[in-house]
C-alpha cells in the first residue's frame, strides 16, 4: 500500500546530494562494518510491526548465525530518517521501499540490482508475474513486490439496504454517479454517496488510463489538461449534489476510523484492495464488499492494474548483501513468514501464499485475495515504476488541487492548468 510520505523530492536530494559522489557500497569514513548485524528497516503501524517481527524471529531461529537489528517507524518519519541515513553512508542493509521513492533512491545509486540474484538467492517463481517484476526500472531490478494489489471500491451493502436501495454490480462512473446522488438524496443530511476521492492521485491515474494515457510518458506526464478538468469537475459535481461531503468534512477525516465510510456516514470509499481488513473492523456490523473502480463503462477494468506498490530493496552500501537477499526469499516464500505477515503488506504475492492463510471465506482477508485473484488478467498492463518527482505530486500538488477546487479558490480550468505546470517541473531532472 504506498501513501506519500512528507518526505519531499526537494528533501530527499538535499539528504542523499553526498551519495551521487561515490558507489554506496564503498568502504570509507562511516561505511557501514561488514561484522555488524543485518540491519532491517521497514515503515508501518503497529499489526505491521508485529507481522514483520514475528517473520524475522522465525527466520532467526532457522539462521541463528545470521545477527539481525530491526528498525521500524510510521510512514510519515521513516522516510526523513532513511534519506538522513543513506546520506551519512549508515543506511540499513534490508528496507521497505515503495514505489512513490523507488526511482529516487535507484537513480541516484542508493539501491542495489537485484538482478543478478534472482532465481538463485532471491526465489521469485511462485510469485505473481507482475507482482515479481514491479522493482524493475529502466535501469534493473531494484525491489522485490511483497504483495499483490489493486484499487478497488470498499462498499457497504447493509447500509445501503438500510435505505431501501441496491448497489450494482458493476458500474461506470455514470452509474457511479447516479447511485451516489440518489443514496445521499434517499438517506437525507449528512449521509453521503461516497467519501470524496478526488484528492486521490493514485486514484486518478486509473481514470487517465481509462481514457486511454498513461499517467507518465518517462520522465513527463503523458495526461492532458482535458482529462484533469474532466476529473475536477467530477468531483465538485458530487459534492455540489451532496454525494460527496463538503471539504470541511473531508478536511477532518484524517485516518480510516475517522473516514466517512467509517463513520457510516458513506456508502462507498476507495482504496487499495488489503485496505478492506482496516474498515471491516470499525463497522463489525456491517459486512463490507469489495468492488471494481468505475469504468468509462460498467465492467472496464483497463483503468485498474495489478502489480506491488511495495518492495523489499537492499542498499548498495550494504556490506552483507547475500545475508540480505536470503531473508528477502525467506519473507517472500517461506510459510512461517507469510502466515505472520498475513495481509499486514498487502495481499500476499503468490497463489500459494494467499492458500496458506486459510482466512474464513467471509472475512475481509478472504475477499481481498479473491478480488486480486478475480481481477488478475482481466485489468490493464501495470505501469511503470513511478517516476522520480512522483512523491510530490502525489503527496502535495494533486490534493490542494482538489481543495482549491472545493473551497472555490479555483476552477477546475484553472487547478489543471496549474497542475501541469506543477508536474514539469516536479518531474525535471
Amino acid at each position: 500500500m504506498t501513501m506519500s510520505p512528507r518526505l519531499t523530492r526537494r528533501s530527499l536530494l538535499a539528504a542523499g546530494g553526498a551519495t551521487a559522489a561515490l558507489p554506496l557500497a564503498a568502504c570509507g569514513p562511516g561505511a557501514k562494518d561488514a561484522s555488524a548485524d543485518l540491519l532491517v528497516s521497514w515503515y508501518g503501524g503497529q499489526p505491521v510491526h508485529e507481522g514483520v517481527e514475528g517473520a524475522i524471529a522465525a527466520y532467526s531461529t532457522a539462521h541463528p548465525d545470521v545477527p539481525i537489528t530491526t528498525q521500524k517507524a510510521p510512514f510519515e518519519d521513516y522516510w526523513d530518517k532513511l534519506a538522513t541515513q543513506v546520506a551519512g553512508g549508515q543506511g540499513p542493509d534490508l528496507v521497505r521501499m515503495s514505489m512513490t521513492w523507488l526511482s529516487e533512491y535507484s537513480d541516484r545509486g542508493a539501491l542495489l540490482d537485484l538482478s543478478d540474484l534472482l532465481g538463485g538467492s532471491i526465489d521469485v517463481s511462485a510469485l505473481d508475474e507482475d507482482a515479481a517484476s514491479a522493482g524493475t526500472t529502466g535501469d534493473g531490478q531494484f525491489g522485490i513486490g511483497q504483495s499483490s494489489i489493486t484499487q478497488a471500491t470498499f462498499r457497504n451493502p447493509a447500509l445501503v439496504q438500510e435505505h431501501g436501495l441496491e448497489l450494482p454490480e458493476s458500474w461506470s462512473w455514470a452509474d457511479f454517479t447516479e447511485f451516489t446522488t440518489g443514496f445521499a438524496e434517499q438517506a437525507g443530511p449528512g449521509t453521503f454517496g461516497t467519501t470524496d476521492a478526488g484528492a486521490d492521485f493514485q486514484l486518478f491515474e486509473v481514470f487517465a488510463r481509462q481514457h486511454g494515457s498513461e499517467l507518465f510518458d518517462g520522465q513527463s506526464l503523458a495526461v492532458g489538461a482535458d482529462v484533469l478538468e474532466e476529473w475536477l469537475l467530477l468531483w465538485q459535481g458530487l459534492r455540489d449534489a451532496g454525494a460527496a461531503p463538503p471539504p470541511e468534512v473531508t478536511a477532518e477525516s484524517t485516518g480510516f476510523e475517522t473516514s466517512p465510510f467509517a463513520t457510516l456516514a458513506a456508502a462507498v470509499t476507495f482504496g487499495w484492495v488489503q485496505q478492506v481488513t482496516f474498515f471491516q473492523p470499525v463497522v463489525p456490523d456491517h459486512p463490507l464488499e469489495v468492488a471494481d473502480v468505475p469504468g468509462s463503462s460498467a465492467g472496464d477494468l483497463s483503468g485498474q492494474f495489478v502489480t506491488a506498490l511495495d518492495f523489499w530493496s537492499i542498499l548498495s552500501s550494504s556490506p552483507r548483501p547475500d545475508d540480505a537477499a536470503a531473508l528477502i526469499d525467506f519473507l517472500v516464500n517461506d510459510p512461517a513468514a507469510v502466515t505472520s505477515i498475513g495481509l499486514t503488506l498487502g495481499v500476499p504475492p503468490s497463489s500459494s501464499s494467499r492458500d496458506l492463510l486459510d482466512a474464513p471465506a467471509d472475512s475481509a482477508a478472504a475477499k481481498a485475495m479473491a478480488y486480486v485473484e478475480a481481477v488478475t488478467g482481466s485489468t490493464g498492463p501495470p505501469p511503470p515504476a513511478w517516476p522520480k518527482g512522483y512523491g510530490a505530486l502525489q503527496g502535495n500538488e494533486f490534493g490542494r488541487l482538489n481543495e482549491d477546487v472545493a473551497f472555490g479558490r479555483t476552477t477546475p480550468s484553472q487547478a489543471a492548468a496549474s497542475f501541469l505546470e506543477t508536474a514539469a517541473a516536479a518531474l525535471a531532472d
